[in-house]
Protein backbone atom coordinates (compact mmCIF):
# COMPACT_ATOMS: atom_id res chain seq x y z
CA UNK A 1 0.00 0.00 0.00
CA UNK A 2 1.15 3.51 -0.81
CA UNK A 3 -0.36 5.73 1.85
CA UNK A 4 -0.63 9.51 1.80
CA UNK A 5 -1.62 11.20 5.05
CA UNK A 6 -3.07 14.70 4.69
CA UNK A 7 -2.94 16.22 8.18
CA UNK A 8 -1.64 19.57 9.36
CA UNK A 9 -0.23 18.11 12.60
CA UNK A 10 3.46 17.22 12.29
CA UNK A 11 3.63 14.91 15.31
CA UNK A 12 0.70 12.78 14.15
CA UNK A 13 2.29 12.36 10.76
CA UNK A 14 5.69 11.47 12.18
CA UNK A 15 4.18 8.99 14.61
CA UNK A 16 2.22 7.22 11.87
CA UNK A 17 5.22 7.22 9.56
CA UNK A 18 7.44 5.50 12.14
CA UNK A 19 4.72 3.00 13.02
CA UNK A 20 3.19 2.09 9.66
CA UNK A 21 6.53 1.67 7.91
CA UNK A 22 7.16 -1.35 10.14
CA UNK A 23 4.40 -3.29 8.37
CA UNK A 24 5.21 -5.26 5.22
CA UNK A 25 1.91 -4.32 3.60
CA UNK A 26 2.90 -0.63 3.67
CA UNK A 27 5.30 -0.11 0.79
CA UNK A 28 5.51 3.66 1.14
CA UNK A 29 4.18 6.35 3.45
CA UNK A 30 4.10 10.09 2.82
CA UNK A 31 2.85 12.85 5.11
CA UNK A 32 1.49 16.05 3.57
CA UNK A 33 1.25 18.81 6.16
CA UNK A 34 0.01 21.51 3.75
CA UNK A 35 -3.58 20.73 2.63
CA UNK A 36 -3.37 23.25 -0.22
CA UNK A 37 -1.04 20.82 -2.04
CA UNK A 38 -3.39 17.84 -1.79
CA UNK A 39 -4.44 17.50 -5.43
CA UNK A 40 -0.95 18.21 -6.72
CA UNK A 41 0.55 15.62 -4.37
CA UNK A 42 -2.03 12.93 -5.13
CA UNK A 43 -1.41 13.39 -8.85
CA UNK A 44 2.36 13.10 -8.42
CA UNK A 45 2.51 10.42 -5.72
CA UNK A 46 -0.49 8.30 -6.83
CA UNK A 47 -1.21 6.75 -3.43
CA UNK A 48 -3.46 3.72 -3.14
CA UNK A 49 -4.99 5.20 0.03
CA UNK A 50 -5.33 8.81 1.19
CA UNK A 51 -5.80 9.22 4.94
CA UNK A 52 -7.51 12.59 5.35
CA UNK A 53 -8.03 14.70 8.45
CA UNK A 54 -11.21 16.81 8.53
CA UNK A 55 -10.30 19.97 10.41
CA UNK A 56 -7.15 21.56 8.97
CA UNK A 57 -7.30 25.28 9.61
CA UNK A 58 -9.13 26.95 6.75
CA UNK A 59 -9.30 23.66 4.84
CA UNK A 60 -12.20 21.23 5.07
CA UNK A 61 -11.04 17.64 4.62
CA UNK A 62 -14.40 16.47 3.32
CA UNK A 63 -14.36 19.06 0.54
CA UNK A 64 -10.76 18.17 -0.35
CA UNK A 65 -11.66 14.49 -0.39
CA UNK A 66 -14.51 15.15 -2.81
CA UNK A 67 -12.03 16.71 -5.22
CA UNK A 68 -9.65 13.77 -4.88
CA UNK A 69 -12.44 11.26 -5.52
CA UNK A 70 -13.62 13.22 -8.55
CA UNK A 71 -10.18 13.32 -10.15
CA UNK A 72 -8.19 10.30 -9.00
CA UNK A 73 -8.54 6.60 -8.20
CA UNK A 74 -7.01 6.80 -4.72
CA UNK A 75 -9.28 5.52 -1.96
CA UNK A 76 -10.18 8.04 0.73
CA UNK A 77 -10.30 7.18 4.42
CA UNK A 78 -10.92 9.83 7.05
CA UNK A 79 -8.77 9.86 10.18
CA UNK A 80 -10.16 12.39 12.60
CA UNK A 81 -10.26 13.36 16.25
CA UNK A 82 -13.87 14.48 15.73
CA UNK A 83 -15.79 11.21 15.73
CA UNK A 84 -19.21 12.71 14.96
CA UNK A 85 -22.09 10.85 13.32
CA UNK A 86 -22.66 13.63 10.80
CA UNK A 87 -19.07 13.22 9.61
CA UNK A 88 -19.60 9.48 9.12
CA UNK A 89 -22.64 10.26 6.97
CA UNK A 90 -20.85 12.93 4.94
CA UNK A 91 -17.91 10.60 4.37
CA UNK A 92 -20.18 7.84 3.10
CA UNK A 93 -22.14 10.27 0.94
CA UNK A 94 -19.07 11.42 -1.01
CA UNK A 95 -17.81 7.89 -1.59
CA UNK A 96 -15.08 7.54 1.04
CA UNK A 97 -14.03 4.02 2.00
CA UNK A 98 -13.92 4.53 5.75
CA UNK A 99 -13.79 6.71 8.82
CA UNK A 100 -11.42 6.08 11.73
CA UNK A 101 -10.94 7.83 15.03
CA UNK A 102 -7.40 8.99 15.75
CA UNK A 103 -7.71 6.99 18.96
CA UNK A 104 -7.91 3.72 17.02
CA UNK A 105 -5.11 1.31 18.09
CA UNK A 106 -2.45 1.01 15.39
CA UNK A 107 -2.93 -2.75 14.89
CA UNK A 108 -6.63 -2.18 14.21
CA UNK A 109 -5.80 0.70 11.87
CA UNK A 110 -3.46 -1.40 9.75
CA UNK A 111 -6.01 -4.25 9.64
CA UNK A 112 -8.70 -1.88 8.37
CA UNK A 113 -6.35 -0.31 5.82
CA UNK A 114 -5.51 -3.76 4.48
CA UNK A 115 -9.21 -4.60 4.17
CA UNK A 116 -9.77 -1.49 2.08
CA UNK A 117 -6.71 -2.00 -0.09
CA UNK A 118 -6.74 -5.75 -0.64
CA UNK A 119 -10.43 -6.63 -0.27
CA UNK A 120 -11.94 -3.39 -1.59
CA UNK A 121 -14.38 -3.14 1.32
CA UNK A 122 -15.83 -0.14 3.14
CA UNK A 123 -14.87 0.22 6.79
CA UNK A 124 -17.16 2.47 8.79
CA UNK A 125 -17.93 2.15 12.51
CA UNK A 126 -20.88 -0.09 13.36
CA UNK A 127 -23.98 1.76 14.43
CA UNK A 128 -23.88 2.44 18.17
CA UNK A 129 -26.07 4.35 20.62
CA UNK A 130 -24.71 7.62 19.26
CA UNK A 131 -25.81 6.85 15.72
CA UNK A 132 -29.10 5.27 16.77
CA UNK A 133 -30.09 8.40 18.69
CA UNK A 134 -28.80 10.68 15.94
CA UNK A 135 -30.92 8.94 13.32
CA UNK A 136 -33.98 9.03 15.57
CA UNK A 137 -33.96 12.83 15.58
CA UNK A 138 -35.61 14.78 12.76
CA UNK A 139 -33.66 17.56 10.98
CA UNK A 140 -35.76 20.15 12.83
CA UNK A 141 -35.04 18.52 16.19
CA UNK A 142 -31.31 18.49 15.46
CA UNK A 143 -31.52 22.14 14.48
CA UNK A 144 -33.26 23.06 17.73
CA UNK A 145 -30.76 21.03 19.77
CA UNK A 146 -27.88 22.82 18.07
CA UNK A 147 -29.41 26.22 18.83
CA UNK A 148 -30.03 25.25 22.45
CA UNK A 149 -26.40 24.12 22.71
CA UNK A 150 -25.35 27.57 21.48
CA UNK A 151 -27.29 29.15 24.33
CA UNK A 152 -30.19 30.46 22.24
CA UNK A 153 -33.37 30.93 24.31
CA UNK A 154 -36.53 29.08 23.35
CA UNK A 155 -38.37 32.27 22.39
CA UNK A 156 -35.46 33.32 20.18
CA UNK A 157 -35.44 29.87 18.57
CA UNK A 158 -39.13 30.31 17.74
CA UNK A 159 -38.39 33.66 16.11
CA UNK A 160 -35.38 32.36 14.18
CA UNK A 161 -37.22 29.32 12.84
CA UNK A 162 -40.49 31.21 12.29
CA UNK A 163 -42.49 28.83 14.46
CA UNK A 164 -44.53 29.32 17.62
CA UNK A 165 -43.20 29.00 21.17
CA UNK A 166 -45.56 26.08 21.65
CA UNK A 167 -44.11 24.28 18.64
CA UNK A 168 -40.61 24.72 20.06
CA UNK A 169 -41.76 23.30 23.40
CA UNK A 170 -43.37 20.34 21.61
CA UNK A 171 -40.13 19.67 19.73
CA UNK A 172 -38.14 19.80 22.97
CA UNK A 173 -40.60 17.39 24.60
CA UNK A 174 -40.10 14.95 21.71
CA UNK A 175 -36.32 15.39 21.89
CA UNK A 176 -36.40 14.58 25.61
CA UNK A 177 -38.45 11.46 24.89
CA UNK A 178 -36.05 10.24 22.20
CA UNK A 179 -32.90 10.97 24.21
CA UNK A 180 -34.49 9.64 27.39
CA UNK A 181 -33.83 12.88 29.27
CA UNK A 182 -35.98 15.13 31.43
CA UNK A 183 -35.23 18.68 30.27
CA UNK A 184 -33.79 20.79 27.47
CA UNK A 185 -30.57 21.17 29.48
CA UNK A 186 -30.06 17.45 30.03
CA UNK A 187 -30.85 16.80 26.36
CA UNK A 188 -28.18 19.28 25.30
CA UNK A 189 -25.65 17.74 27.69
CA UNK A 190 -26.35 14.24 26.38
CA UNK A 191 -26.25 15.42 22.76
CA UNK A 192 -22.84 17.01 23.33
CA UNK A 193 -21.51 13.88 25.06
CA UNK A 194 -22.67 11.72 22.16
CA UNK A 195 -21.36 14.10 19.52
CA UNK A 196 -24.82 14.78 18.12
CA UNK A 197 -24.26 18.53 18.36
CA UNK A 198 -21.10 20.60 18.33
CA UNK A 199 -20.12 23.41 20.63
CA UNK A 200 -17.76 26.02 19.23
CA UNK A 201 -15.06 26.99 21.69
CA UNK A 202 -14.36 30.71 21.84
Amino acid sequence: MKILLVDDHYLIGKSLELTLNKYESVTDFKHLIDPSLTLETVKKYQPSIVLMDIHMGEYNGIELAEQVIANFSSKIIFLSGFNLVEYHEQAQAIGAYGFFSKNLPIDQLITQLEKVHFDNVFVFPKENEQERLYRSLSPREKEILQLLAQGVKQTAIADELAISDRTVRNHIYTINEKLETTSALTSVIKAIELGIVRVKLQ
